[in-house]
């Protein structure tokens, strides 16, 4: 990793700025409209709440106001998906060229040379990752919109937001490795048989590395939690620095086990 400080430096950087415009977006937008909700324990009712999700329904159809700011998110999260790519694909040239020894800095040439295939697999990945929603949506909207009088038959879509988020763990790990194929040119079908293989491996890395991210995130909000003021907010603003390391650090983790297979010494 110490070969990648400054991507590290470069996406901590970048998701201050992230963070900054949804900061933003939510004092702006979010915060009023959460204001207005009738909470039980300020004296709404059932009715009340009832009353403010059919406004909110009608206002999706009517507010210019509200269709603005949902297109505004809409973009915000389309930029951020388009660049995620192009990152990645820095980061895997940045790999390939410290393996072959070489020592630069590559990461730009990166994403230049590979971010529009990366991107396709992106794309690739987001298909089948909605693929599923086309049954399960339809079900989900129907317990969703009974479990807001009734919250306890909300604990009925757990199972389905699981099963979703297995599916969709998988489907990104075999697509990682298909990608480490692809910019390393050993092929993408022989990296996903390396990926079936170690299968058990890959997912106790990132069991391990996702545990290690959790705890660091649970320890800043919990400093910050017993820490208000400046302390509260200078934590807050390096979160960003610690998740990024570990998701780079499972990247990397993944790479050297894809590589243990595809180059054996």
């Amino acid at each position: 990793m110490k070969e990648q400080f400054y991507i590290l430096i470069l996406l901590f950087i970048y998701r201050l700025f992230w963070g900054y415009f949804m900061y933003k977006f939510i004092k702006s937008a979010v915060v009023p409209v959460l204001l207005r909700y009738p909470d039980a324990d300020a004296g709404g009712s059932s009715i009340g709440r009832l009353l403010y999700y059919i406004e909110g329904q009608a206002a999706l159809h009517t507010d210019p106001d509200v269709r603005q700011w949902l297109w505004l998110l809409l973009a915000l999260t389309v930029l951020r998906l388009l660049l995620s790519p192009f990152i990645r694909a820095g980061l895997l040239h940045e790999l390939h060229q410290e393996r072959a020894g070489e020592r630069g800095l590559f990461f730009f040439p990166g994403m230049k040379r590979y971010g529009l295939p990366v991107l396709l697999f992106s794309l690739v990945e987001w298909a089948l990752a909605l693929l599923p929603l086309y049954w399960l949506l339809p079900k989900m909207y129907r317990l969703l919109l009974n479990g807001i009088l009734d919250y306890p038959l909300l604990l009925t879509l757990v199972p389905y937001v699981l099963g979703w988020l297995v599916y969709l763990f998988l489907i990104r790990k075999l697509l990682l490795y298909m990608q480490f194929g692809y910019t390393a040119g050993t092929g993408m079908f022989t990296s996903l048989l390396i990926c079936l293989k170690v299968l058990l491996h890959s997912i106790g890395i990132s069991v391990i590395i996702g545990a290690g991210s959790l705890l660091t995130l649970i320890l800043c909000s919990a400093a910050a939690l017993f820490c208000p003021g400046l302390p509260a907010l200078l934590l807050r603003q390096a979160a960003p620095l610690p998740s990024t390391l570990f998701r780079m650090w499972g990247i990397a983790a993944q790479y050297h086990l894809w590589s243990s297979k595809s180059f054996p010494r």
